[in-house]
């Protein structure tokens, strides 16, 4: 959904305010959110073939996400990094009803973890939209998800004065494969889809003011990096040398999307990886090192079952040789 290219990266310098640098940023990394920071590598059949922006900076990355457990440690923890409590399909109402919230703030105060991540709420807008009766469903959604996310933060936020927040934003949902066939081919009207686009947008302009009012607090804005990839073009998009179609869903490398028609392949999180990086070095001056082109190719690589789905990926690989490929518009030969 996010381009891997330049222009983005100079888009969230212009956006992202500086602070002064601070001493043990990463010491421990926990995340709040759903399907798409929960471990990639525990849900079959699709999702297991990719890895996700979470597990790309903890294997390719060396961050701290807590210790790995493939063991479930009971609701709403379940299997993978100890920092992670996001959950698959979870909404907003599903965070603080599980406990994501209370139980990240937990470790914040132990200091266990340093820096938190939220990034949640499209499932309250999909679940919206395929409810009987969509257009009251959104009159619900946004501002119990506007609450809920509020509540989320401040519980954080309570938990240590010397925590440090990463707020992701909603990209429009009507850009998944899912939501997009359905309204090319008739089924979803596009003056609904439309009410949608402005309350995620409502719900998007609520995340930021967290940021602005709280120094503690970093905007990860993937909707405008979105809105910069739809600008560069709608058919695909280039992340680490690979050229990736936007429109074909697929498992393997070569796919924005997965089969599934819903969540991001391994090089589509490899983008929110390199976004989550520039967002708190410049936020926070962590100094995290660049994600390589070659790190994120051979985690891609890693998480297929069969290497032969990702046509020219040992070649992409070696030619690198540790060094990052030059990212193209997505329009590029």
């Amino acid at each position: 959904m996010l381009p891997g290219c330049s222009g983005l990266l100079a888009l969230v310098i212009l956006v992202t305010p500086l602070s002064t640098a601070l001493g043990g940023v990463l010491d421990g990394i926990g995340v709040m959110g759903d399907s798409y920071s929960d471990e990639y590598q525990f849900y079959p059949v699709d999702r297991s073939l990719a890895r996700n922006w979470v597990e790309i900076l903890a294997e390719a990355h060396g961050l701290n996400f807590g210790k790995f457990s493939t063991a479930s440690r009971g609701e709403p923890r379940n299997q993978g990094y100890e920092f992670n409590w996001s959950r698959s399909e979870a909404t907003t109402d599903d965070l603080i009803a599980s406990g994501q919230h209370t139980g990240l703030a937990a470790q914040v105060a132990r200091g266990e973890v340093t820096l938190a991540c939220v990034f949640i709420g499209g499932n309250d807008f999909i679940h919206a939209l395929k409810s009987p009766e969509p257009a009251r469903a959104l009159g619900d959604a946004l501002p119990r998800a506007v609450k809920n996310f509020h509540t989320a933060v401040s519980a954080v936020l309570a938990a240590s004065p010397n925590v440090k927040v990463v707020l992701g934003t909603l990209p429009d949902i009507r850009d998944l494969p899912e939501i997009a066939d359905s309204i090319r081919v008739g089924l979803l009207d596009l003056s609904l889809a439309d009410a949608y686009t402005k309350a995620i947008d409502e719900f998007n302009a609520q995340v930021r003011a967290i940021g602005l009012r709280d120094r503690r607090v970093a905007v990860m804005d993937l909707a405008v990096g979105m809105k910069v990839a739809n600008r560069l073009g709608r058919d695909a998009l280039v992340v680490a040398g690979q050229k990736l179609d936007r429109h074909d869903p697929g498992n393997g490398l070569g796919h924005v999307f997965l089969a599934d028609r819903r969540h991001l392949g391994t090089l589509g999180h490899g983008a929110i990886a390199r976004f989550f990086i520039v967002t708190v070095n410049l936020r926070f001056r962590a100094g995290i090192p660049p994600l390589t082109d070659q790190a994120l190719l051979s985690c891609a690589g890693a998480s297929l079952a069969d290497g032969s789905k990702s046509p020219g990926l040992t070649e992409l690989v070696n030619r690198t040789g540790g060094r990052d490929i030059r990212v193209s518009p997505p329009n590029a030969k």
